[in-house]
This record gives C-alpha cells, structure tokens and sequence, in this order.
C-alpha cells in the first residue's frame, strides 16, 4: 500500500480531481430536463468537464455527430492529461487502455467503408492526440471505400493480421470484422495486464475486466440464442476464449440450456448465482440483459477502484465510468432530440 502510495500519489491527485467532475444524479436529472438540444449543449458547456471542448467549438451547429465528437475528445484528453503525470509503470497501463480506444475508432472508419450509405467521416478533431499515441494514419483509413485499400493502410500494425485472413475468406461481412477486432482486443489486452502489471495491482485490474468478460460472454451467448437462433454448436465461436469466473464447460452447458428455466438453474451454480436477478427473462422483450449486466459491471469497477486507490485499478475504474457517462449523455440528447417524456428517457437510458 505505502509503496502504491508513493508511486501513485501525483497521478491520484488528477485522478480525485477528475472524478469529481463525473455527472452526479442531480445533473443527469437536470440534463433529462432540457427543452431542447441546443439547451442540453449549453447545460453540458456549463459543466467543468465539458466546457473546454464545446467552448472552443464555438457556435457552430451542434449536429448530433458534432455533439458525439466533442464528448469523446473530453475523454481523450483526460486521457492525455493523465499520460503526462504518469510514470513509466503507469504509461505501460495506459498504452493497454489506448487499444481500446484505436479499435473503437477503427470500427468506425470499417463501418463507414463497408457502408452503403458512406458519410463523410471526419475524425480531424482527434488527430493531435491520435498523433501522440497511435500510429495508424486515421485520415487515410477514413477516406477509404473498399477494403483492399483499407488493409493495405493497416500494413505494419497488429490488426492487418486478424482482419486479413478474414478478407481471405471471401465471405465475411462487417459483422465479422468487428467480432475480429474485439477478440483481438480482448485477447491481447489479457495478457498485457498478466505481463506488465505488479502483482498488487493485477489482481484488482483483473477482477473488474475478467468479470467484465464473463458478463460479455453471457450476454453474446444470450443473444445468440434469444435473437439469431443459432445452434448451441455455433454459439461457441462468438465467445471471447477468456473464461474467468465462467469456466467454459459452464458457457457450453448454458449455450445447451433447453429454455430459460434450465437456463437460470444452470446460472445459479455458477459465480453469479447472487448477482442474476431471477427475472432475467421477464420484460417487453424478454431479457433486461443491458440493465442487469451493467449493474453488475458497474458495481465490479466501482469495488475494483475504491479497494486500491493506488493503483492501475484506479485508472481503469475512472475510464469505465468516463466511458459510461458519455454514452448516457449521448442517449439522453437523443431522446431531447426526439422529445421523448422522461420515462422514456429514464428506459432508454437503461439500455443505453
């Protein structure tokens, strides 16, 4: 602890100061309020947070990708600002965290090219940063519309590999170059905490993410089945192959389970028996699996940074929430956009 104190004290400094300016329930309650979006913008202006980036955005239309992009430059200049205090230990964590953000981006440029309805992709507003941490031109992969053109511009990085062999294939769709992208992500960022990390600070990094990754696979194994149909046999390749608290027997035995019955009294034995309402399975469209999985992420990222405050566990908890909050953000726009009521909202804010 005393050592974590005193390799962590400068960078857990920013980070107090940062989470103090994480959204309280009495400003997403205000922010629910907003009349219209052009109110909702200028309500987010007025938050510490935010205001940087939209009062340097100036009055220009706020359309929805504008709004989208500014909040998602907040979170990589936290990012930034975060870099510049850490210590070499600390940077080998946060060069862990940034896969996550260059496979976000990359999905975004491989939707836009495989799209039938190209938009103009402009993602200048995250090319200084970008610049600093990545080396993939994101301009060029941006600019691209087809996907020898877009391989060819990954040659050199760790991703040409995994989504060249799919382009090989000849059969695969957009789909199945996302699952690739987040399967590499998964994989390789496991094994990066295992390498890089003390053993102090692994064990609480690990418990958030190796929670998250059974939940994933839960809810990717349920939809599997509840929405595609597909054959318990094929359900096993949509899985990430990090089985944490979930053993993989116990993932093959659900992915047999006859209907939801057996499907709970099969969840019951596993980890997870207390944090899985029984009523899973109850609701309008059969699964509240948003809700509950989130709940139970949620409650293991906010564990994972309370219990070692000095640690890489802190940093990985403060990104969760940032990330969490900006996709609530961008739900709740949309819903003043769409003047839905605040119940609305407050049910699509659940599923966000």
């Amino acid at each position: 602890m005393m050592k974590g104190l005193i390799n962590y004290s400068a960078i857990a400094a920013k980070l107090s100061a940062m989470r103090g300016k994480l959204l309280t329930q009495q400003q997403y309650e205000e922010l629910l309020s907003a009349k219209s979006v052009p109110e909702a913008v200028a309500y987010l202006k007025n938050l510490p947070a935010y205001h940087a980036v939209f009062e340097e955005s100036g009055e220009e239309e706020m359309h929805r990708g504008r709004i989208e992009q500014l909040l998602w430059l907040s979170l990589y200049r936290d990012y930034a600002s975060l870099y510049r205090f850490a210590s070499v230990k600390q940077k080998n964590f946060l060069d862990i965290y940034f896969l996550h953000f260059e496979i976000d981006l990359l999905k975004r440029c491989l939707r836009n090219t495989l799209s039938n309805r190209r938009s103009e992709l402009n993602l200048s507003v995250y090319e200084e940063f970008f610049f600093r941490h990545s080396h993939l031109n994101l301009a060029a992969l941006a600019a691209c519309t087809s996907l020898e053109p877009f391989l060819k511009e990954l040659s050199g990085s760790p991703y040409q590999a995994p989504l060249g062999q799919l382009f090989e294939s000849g059969t695969a769709a957009l789909f199945d170059y996302e699952v690739a992208l987040d399967l590499f992500y998964f994989i390789r960022m496991w094994k990066a905490l295992e390498k890089q990390l003390e053993k102090n600070e692994r064990a609480t990094v690990v418990e958030a993410v190796g929670e998250k990754l059974d939940l994933l696979n839960l809810e990717w194994l349920l939809r599997a089945r509840q929405y595609y149909r597909l054959p318990p046999e094929s359900i096993h390749t949509f899985l990430i192959p990090i089985f944490y608290h979930l053993k993989k027997r116990q993932l093959t035995e659900l992915a047999y389970a006859a209907g939801p019955e057996e499907f709970l009294e099969l969840l019951r034995k596993t980890h997870y028996k207390n944090k899985i309402p029984g009523d899973l399975f109850i609701g309008p469209e059969g699964l509240k699996l948003k809700q509950v999985f989130r709940a139970v992420t949620d409650a293991a990222y906010l564990s994972s940074g309370r219990k070692n405050p000095y640690s890489a566990a802190a940093l990985n908890s403060f990104f969760y929430f940032k990330e969490e909050e900006i996709r609530k953000i961008i739900t709740i726009i949309e819903g003043v956009r769409y003047q839905l009521d605040k119940e609305e909202l407050l049910s699509c804010l659940a599923e966000s």
